[in-house]
C-alpha cells in the first residue's frame, strides 16, 4: 500500500463543499463497512466493496481495527482533520490502527480506480 498526502492536516480549502458539509454535520456512521460479515464478543468482520467512483461515507472509528486489501486499486481518503490521502492498494496489503483511549478517527474512502476496490475490515471490540 502506498499513501500519498494530497492535502495536509488542517487544510480544508481543497475539499468539495458537499463533503465539507457532510463532515460538519457530524452524522457519522459507526459501522466500519457496508455490511457486517461476522460478529462475536471480541470482534466484528466487515466488508467494503466499492465500484468505480463509489464512496463509503464518513465513519467514526473508536476501536482498534485493521483492513486487508482484497483487490488492487486506487482510492482517496478524507480524514476529519482535513488531511486527504491518495492510496494505491495492492491485494494482500494489511494496515492496522491502534486507537488510544478517547481517540477517534473520522474518515471516508472513495474508489478512484476503474475496477472494484474491496477490503475486509476487522474491528476489535475491546472498548
Amino acid at each position: 500500500m502506498n499513501l500519498i498526502e494530497l492535502s495536509p492536516e488542517g487544510n480544508f480549502e481543497s475539499w468539495e463543499i458537499s463533503r465539507l458539509k457532510e463532515l460538519r454535520a457530524e452524522e457519522f456512521s459507526k459501522e466500519l463497512g457496508q455490511s457486517m460479515l461476522y460478529e462475536n464478543d471480541e470482534f466484528r468482520l466487515w466488508d467494503i466493496t466499492l465500484k468505480h467512483k463509489e464512496r463509503l461515507t464518513f465513519r467514526r472509528v473508536v476501536n482498534d481495527f485493521s483492513y486487508t486489501c482484497i483487490t488492487d486499486g486506487f482510492g482517496v481518503i478524507h480524514l476529519g482533520n482535513g488531511k486527504i490521502q491518495f492510496g494505491q492498494f495492492k491485494k494482500g496489503d494489511i494496515c492496522s490502527f491502534n486507537m488510544k483511549e478517547n481517540e477517534e478517527l473520522i474518515l471516508d474512502v472513495e474508489n478512484t480506480g476503474l475496477g472494484i476496490l474491496k477490503f475486509i475490515v476487522t474491528e476489535l471490540k475491546l472498548k
